[in-house]
């Protein structure tokens, strides 16, 4: 049987993200970027570990920045002005592993990286955008052009979604009753990992009025791993993601809380 392990934060999680260039050290790493109506902040957790690296604000942030994305262990920012102004007025990198501020351009834009150079652009004095070399890890600026923006298939994945109108709907509605005896309510998130079957569902318990969400974990050979219901606002933005990689499942059971699952390794 899988344990889940259960993992808060001091605000409600907005985002997950993870590196999508990853070498060995960031691969197990998800970034959260955390906030309510008056705060931002941002946190690192290692799901190998099962531990949080950092959680902080930056100074340099507002509540209008921004997350580009995570890539090569920098998780890279855009700083607005305001609601009113949609071009960004800076640039920031944030080392992924340590929380450290690695750099900030002031009046850049981000276009693109291959993991170890990116290219930003500014606008020119005749509206004209100007383009820029910088290395990422430094955000030193360099005189060589940076390559094409590179792509590798995502080592983290989201469930596939089966609205009740899908032909394959009622096929997997059916498994999860025989198994559980729940009778299923809304959409059913399907993934599979290295043989293992995910289901992701919600339910009415008996007796109640709200819906309940749970997991449901099985092996190829139809052995119940894992089975875990937990109580869900189904109105709330921050339920309903999920993400999996070979080992891990990630899923918010609050919206300041996590649940992680470590799949056992072949």
């Amino acid at each position: 049987m899988l344990t889940p392990q259960h993992f808060s934060f001091s605000l409600p999680v907005w985002r997950i993200l993870y590196d999508t260039l990853p070498n060995e050290k960031t691969s197990p790493l998800l970034i959260f970027e955390l906030r309510d109506k008056n705060q931002l902040k941002w946190a690192a957790f290692d799901c190998e570990t099962g531990r949080v690296c950092w959680e902080q604000s930056f100074p340099q942030t507002t509540w209008w920045t921004s997350a580009i994305g995570f890539y090569s262990g920098i998780l890279l920012l855009h700083e607005y002005a305001g609601s009113e102004q949609p071009a960004p007025k800076k640039l920031i990198a944030i080392e992924a592993l340590t929380g450290r501020l690695a750099w900030v351009l002031e009046g850049c834009k981000f276009e693109h990286t291959d993991g170890t150079n990116l290219q930003t652009s500014r606008m020119g004095p005749e509206s004209a955008p100007i383009l820029e070399n910088w290395a990422l890890s430094t955000g030193e600026i360099l005189e060589l052009a940076c390559a094409s923006a590179q792509t590798v298939s995502p080592q983290w994945r989201a469930p596939v979604t089966y609205e009740e109108t899908n032909p394959y709907y009622g096929i997997m509605a059916q498994f999860i009753e025989k198994i559980t005896g729940n009778i299923l309510k809304k959409a059913i998130n399907y993934g599979e990992i290295s043989g293992h079957l995910l289901f992701f569902y919600y339910f009415y318990p008996t007796n109640a009025v709200s819906l309940s969400r749970s997991i449901l974990v099985v092996n190829s050979t139809k052995t119940v791993l894992l089975h875990e219901t937990m109580p869900s606002d189904v109105e709330s933005a921050a339920f309903g993601d999920y993400l999996y990689d070979n080992h891990h499942i990630v899923l918010l059971k609050k919206v300041d809380e996590i649940t992680v699952i470590k799949l056992p390794r072949p």
